[in-house]
This record gives structure tokens, sequence and C-alpha cells, in this order.
């Protein structure tokens, strides 16, 4: 019974917050007489920006739990997509394959040089990967005249975004992050090193290799995100400093909540059901509202969500002895049992 009762917590906890949110926006929506979320055609085009926020989230959250807050990743796809997108659209062959190959290659050939750079240039691993992103942007408006990539009209890679093959990219970072945490060594060396580096090298891990290894699987992620991320719209040149990073970086959220989740379902499983939550809410946000108000609203909800996850995780346990206070049986004064 006990363990019954453990399963059933879990599985609350795991969907609570999606459930949570899509019953909120559909109340938001039925009051101003917008559809949401009522049919299969509407969540077909909104599963591949799950996709794609899981994956980025995935990719962030992979260094981000190894103790390594990396702006690289942004660049890192935009410089893939561009490279990829143009050699496959110009190539002739309308072979997906080509495309897919080449953007997970180049993620992963940049993210190992961002490693390179952190590891041999002795660099704290905010201005390596600062750098990193500044190099990699500046060279965006040098490849293939500077006119970014566009690949709304080539039709064997617009295919990659739409549902239902935008989910074997998708399968595949959820796969590399499964492997990364609950399989490969690296992983589980990776951890140590986070949690106590000196004593983890002390027993005979090699850092810096642990570290370029963990970029290659970040790498891959952020290659199988660029395969949707690109193929979804148009995307431009990087003309002013650290431009990717922002756009990267609304897929933080994500992996906060994911973490949290993780305390009931692991954080694989945590991510995904964030991601899910958050794009409802854009979507829903963005039904009600124009597409710039509702995209400033979504931000701003955002940021005030972050705010209070941290605050209840932070604040867990006086929340629970305040609502123990207040809910508690008292007897009677005087009276003893």
């Amino acid at each position: 019974m006990k363990k019954a009762l453990d399963i059933v917590k879990r599985i609350a906890g795991t969907l609570m917050l999606p459930v949570i949110m899509y019953v909120v926006m559909k109340i938001l929506c039925d009051a101003n007489g917008k559809p949401y979320l009522q049919n299969m055609a509407m969540w077909k085009v909104m599963i591949p920006n799950v996709a794609v926020s899981v994956a980025c989230a995935m990719g962030i959250g992979l260094q981000f739990k190894n103790g390594r807050f990396d702006f690289s990743g942004g660049s890192i796809m935009l410089v893939s997509a561009i490279v990829a997108g143009s050699i496959a659209r110009d190539s002739g062959t309308s072979n997906p394959l080509l495309f897919c190959v080449i953007a997970v290659a180049m993620c992963v050939l940049l993210s190992v040089g961002v490693a390179l750079v952190y590891v041999y240039g002795r660099l704290p691993i905010m201005i390596a990967t600062i750098g990193m992103a500044l190099l990699y942007e500046s060279i965006t408006p040098l490849i293939f005249g500077g006119g970014g990539v566009n690949l709304v009209s080539v039709k064997f890679i617009k295919q990659l975004s739409a549902y239902p093959i935008v989910l074997i990219p998708f399968a595949f970072a959820v796969l590399v992050y499964a492997v990364y945490n609950y399989v490969a060594t690296t992983g589980k060396q990776s951890l140590l090193l986070a949690k106590n580096q000196q004593a983890a090298v002390n027993i005979g891990i090699n850092e810096n290799r642990n570290v370029i290894l963990s970029y290659v699987y970040s790498g891959l992620i952020f290659g199988f995100a660029t395969i949707i991320w690109a193929s979804i719209g148009k995307h431009d040149a990087s003309f002013s400093s650290l431009s990717t990073v922002g756009e990267l970086f609304s897929n933080i959220l994500p992996v906060f909540v994911g973490l949290y989740i993780g305390a009931f379902c692991g954080d694989t499983i945590g991510i995904i059901m964030g991601s899910l939550a958050i794009c409802m809410m854009k979507t829903g946000l963005t039904t009600v509202f124009k597409a710039e108000l509702g995209g400033a609203i979504s931000t701003a909800m955002m940021g005030l969500f972050v705010f209070l996850v941290n605050f209840v995780a932070g604040q867990g346990g006086n929340i629970k002895k305040l609502t123990a206070r207040l809910f508690a049986r008292h007897d009677p004064a005087g009276v003893k049992a």
C-alpha cells in the first residue's frame, strides 16, 4: 500500500504543473472566446516548440548540473544552422540526412572548441564561453553572404520540424541526455566533480578529459536541437554582440523547473514537463493577446515564475512549518491527554 501511494505521489508531482497550466490557460482563453489546444491540429503546431525547448534546455542543463554556466550554445546552434542549412539547400540532393549529419557534426565540433579553450586556456567558465560566443557570432555575418539561413521554403528540411517527424530528433536529444546522466561513466564522474572537485581528482578522475567529453554530449544535444530550430523558420546572422545568448537562455526556465520536478521523476522527465508547461503558457498568452503583447506578458510571467519557484524551493521547510502551525490541532487549555 505504501509503495502504491508513493507511486501515486510521484505521478501527481510529475503532472501537477502541466495540468495546472493547461487548466489556467484553458479558462483564460475560454473567457476571451479563444480556442485553446482543443484539437490535435493545435497540439501539432505547439509540439515543435516544445521539442526545441526541451532539447535546448537539456543542452544548457547538462553543463549547468556540472556547475558550468555556458553562454555559447546559442552561437553554436546559429553557426551550425547556417552552415548545415546552406550546404544542404544548395547541394541539390534533397536529402534531409545530409543536413542532419552536418548540423550535429558542427555542433559537436564547435562545442569541443569551447571545451578546449576552457580547459587549456585556464579561464573562468563564464569568460571562456562568452568569449567563444562572441567569436562564433562574429563568424555568422562572414559566411554564405551574411544572410543567415532561411529554410522555410526548403521542403525536405522543413519537414524535420513537422509532426510526427520532429519527434525523431527530439527523441535522440532526450536519449543522449538520459544516457549521459544515467549510463555513461562521464556523467557519473561529472557529478562527483561537481559535488567535490578535489576528492574526485584525488580518486583518479581526469577533469580535463571529463570536461571535453561532457561538451561532446552537450554538442550532440545542441545538434539535434539545431535540426528542429533551423527548420522552423528564418534565422538572421548575428550583427550585435551576444544576441544569441538571450534566445538560447529563454529556455533556461525548464532547467530550473525540471530540477525541482525531478524530485518526483528524475530531471530528464522533469525538463520535458517543465518545457511543456511553459510552452502551454506561451501559447495561451499569445492566443488571448496580440503577438507582441502576449510575448511581453509571457516573459514577465516567466520571470515571476522563476522567483516563485526559487522562493518555494528555498523556503519550503518554513512554509511547511507555518502550515502545520496554522492547521494543527490544539488541546483545550489545562486539559491533558
